[in-house]
């Protein structure tokens, strides 16, 4: 009886004390005057979607509230080509070069060859607490490509001009997008109307520069695939026709509500004009089907984060698990451990988990068995659990018949060497 019941103790303190993943407890300075960036802006954005974007990270917002600086991936599908053996593909918002001090993000454009990652890292970084063993994480895939196919950075001088375009390496973070300054809170975070889903991409360093700042750590995995480098292009494309495939979902809402709304208040003289500009804009958001397969074509309750469901970590194994099984269904399923490899259902959502977001402490602890029995059947929902369900699928890289787990840290060994080896002294 006792073990039990420290179960369901254990499942209340995570409930009440988990701050989810992209969380910040760090106090907020003086209120900020939100802008926002109007339907002609962002033509005029669409029509420069090669050049870097500089934004206020807390300051600016897109039409509906969301923050600018946390605009999710999207691909430009008339620029990528994607049926050729060496295909890529051109994303846009692609998070590089800005200075998380003064609060500045800027949103590049790359070039992604399809073909060219190396090896996949499954990325833990714990939010709390006591380091690997912290109750809390983010979970998010790093993609490393090899030296003769790296990304490219668009509109950036290259070698020509003496300039580097390259970038080595990618992190895809499943995030809840919401209005800038505004933490993600977990239990906020179970009612699945609380925070739009969207996949953030960002360059390897700078990823790793905001995490270090506040105070986190990487614990990297690397993925062994079926089928080697065709395993390593299946993931890349599953996660990035994902990604675009909800953010053009998404998008396309938001425009739809927020034309209604600018067009009601909007004077009369300007209602004609205005109204072009959205119907140009909902039609470049629009969605683009790339396949057929319902697995990388999400009904609309499944593209909103929920904080056990569709968080970080659960979107991210989702689609490692949908990469190995359209290459099962292709004939590469070398050591795959089917029985391990969990399915993943991202939808589902059960009346406990809105329940519990508005509930007080005593409402919580009614709901942890409920919790308790969820999480027992689906323990890929903690992200600390899942480079242990990738191991016994046969999923991960072993040297010595052991696991490997590299510590990036700013104090130590990060992924790009020791710190000290890259300044100027």
């Amino acid at each position: 009886m006792r073990r039990p019941l420290l179960i369901v103790l254990g499942v209340l303190l995570m409930l009440v004390l988990w701050r989810g993943c992209g969380g910040d407890d760090t106090p907020r300075g003086p209120a900020v005057v939100l802008r926002v960036i109007t339907p002609e802006q962002l033509l005029h954005l669409v029509e420069e979607a090669d050049q870097p974007l500089r934004l206020r990270t807390v300051r600016d917002v897109l039409p509906g509230g969301l923050s600018a600086a946390m605009a999710p991936m999207l691909i430009d599908w008339d620029e990528s080509e994607i049926d050729r053996p060496d295909g890529f593909v051109v994303v846009h918002n692609v998070n590089y070069g800005g200075n998380p001090l003064e609060g500045t993000t800027v949103l590049q454009s790359v070039r992604v060859p399809l073909d060219g990652v190396d090896h996949i890292e499954w990325v833990l970084v714990p939010l709390g607490r006591g380091g690997r063993r912290s109750l809390i994480h983010h979970g998010q895939l790093r993609f490393v490509f090899r030296e003769d196919r790296p990304v490219q950075l668009l509109d950036v001088t290259g070698e020509a001009g003496g300039g580097d375009i390259v970038l080595r390496d990618l992190v895809f973070s499943w995030e809840a997008w919401r209005a800038p300054g505004v933490d993600y809170d977990v239990m906020t975070g179970m009612d699945a109307a609380a925070y739009s889903l969207g996949l953030r991409v960002f360059a390897g360093p700078q990823r790793f520069l905001e995490d270090t700042l506040a105070g986190r750590d990487w614990f990297a995995t690397s993925l062994r695939l079926p089928g080697g480098a065709e395993g390593l292009a299946e993931v890349l494309k599953v996660t990035l026709a994902l990604g675009d495939g909800v953010a053009r979902h998404t998008i396309s809402e938001i425009f739809q509500e927020s034309a209604e709304q600018w067009l009601a208040h909007a004077p009369q003289a300007d209602r004609a004009e205005l109204a072009v500009q959205w119907r140009a804009l909902q039609a470049l958001a629009s969605p683009h089907r790339v396949t057929n397969d319902p697995r990388l074509n999400l009904p609309r309750e499944e593209r909103t984060y929920q904080t056990v469901l569709r968080s970080c970590a659960t979107v991210a194994y989702y689609c490692v698990v949908v990469a190995v099984d359209r290459l099962g269904e292709r004939g590469l399923d070398d050591g795959v451990v089917r029985e391990h490899l969990d399915f993943v259902e991202l939808g589902g959502d059960q009346a406990w988990m809105s329940e519990v977001a508005g509930a007080d402490l005593g409402g919580i602890f009614m709901r942890a068995p409920m919790a308790l029995r969820w999480l027992r059947a689906n323990p890929q929902a903690l992200p600390d659990k899942i480079p242990g369900r990738l191991d016994k699928a046969g999923l991960v890289v072993r040297e010595g018949g052991k696991t490997v787990e590299i510590h990036y840290s700013a104090s130590g060994l990060t992924p790009w060497g020791q710190v000290s080896d890259n300044l100027i002294r």
